[in-house]
């Protein structure tokens, strides 16, 4: 027998057990043992559809319970330090000298002509809480560093979120074992607060941090360290080139409320 027609019987004997398989495969989905198979695979997908939804809505539900929860308590906050930094007064650094500003407008203003920071500490031990300054810079940074605690070397570790020059934001992390430095851009709202002065206000709670500028929420962010329970907060500012030439900064009205 030739190949040809050795393949010619090979694909009718196929198409013929095809049919046959067919014409069963119909007569057992039409018993009632099929249709009872077939109700529980769509029963079974329902039940994940139905599963998976419901998944989301508490998600979204107990997501909106805690957001609900944390408004409430904003609107209970305690202040708990204040500086308005009034002409006269002594301007503490924990951390160095004690800085004597010039004032211009009622508003103190500080030379900053070194490569680093300061903080003056509000030394107010806290966990969950709010605060807020007025402050503008040329050529240096301020803001607000929180979780401020001293570590095995008793040297001092904190977050910081703060603005620079030319609508740029940035967030500080000392945390980490190499500190770093993350800055980003966004055109800031026109400023409220006095004079010309940005308004800075950062929300803590459990390890969610939230940074707003003049009202708008410029990041939103987790703080997962396990040593970050708790710390001071401060009013934070600083030089972060070597570039010549007279770099300031001006600032007011740092205040710090605890979260019940």
């Amino acid at each position: 027998m030739s190949t040809g027609r050795k393949i010619a019987i090979g694909v009718v004997v196929l198409f013929v057990c095809l049919c046959v398989a067919a014409i069963a495969f119909v007569n057992w989905s039409n018993s009632d043992k099929a249709q009872a198979e077939f109700k529980a695979i769509d029963t079974q997908q329902a039940i994940e559809s139905a599963t998976a939804v419901v998944a989301t809505q508490q998600a979204s539900g107990t997501a909106t319970a805690v957001w609900s929860e944390i408004e409430a308590r904003l609107q209970n906050t305690t202040l708990v330090y204040e500086n308005t930094f009034e002409e006269g007064t002594l301007i503490v650094n924990k951390f160095g000298e004690d800085l004597e500003p010039y004032y211009r407008d009622g508003i103190p203003e500080v030379i900053v002509s070194w490569n680093g920071f300061t903080i003056l500490p509000s030394e107010k031990n806290l966990s969950d809480f709010v605060a807020e300054v007025d402050c503008m810079t040329n050529g240096a940074f301020c803001g607000i560093a929180y979780n401020i605690i001293s570590d095995s070397a008793d040297k001092e570790i904190f977050f910081a979120s703060g603005i620079g020059t030319t609508d740029q934001y940035f967030f500080d992390n000392h945390y980490a074992s190499l500190p770093s430095s993350t800055w980003k851009h966004k055109n800031f709202a026109p400023s409220s607060a006095e004079g010309f002065l940005h308004h800075l206000r950062l929300e803590r709670f459990g390890q969610v941090m939230r940074f707003y500028v003049n009202g708008e929420l410029m990041e939103e962010r987790l703080l997962d360290y396990p040593e970050a329970v708790s710390g001071d907060v401060g009013f934070y500012f600083g030089k972060a080139s070597d570039e010549s030439g007279i770099q300031t900064v001006q600032f007011d009205n740092f205040r710090v409320w605890e979260l019940p």
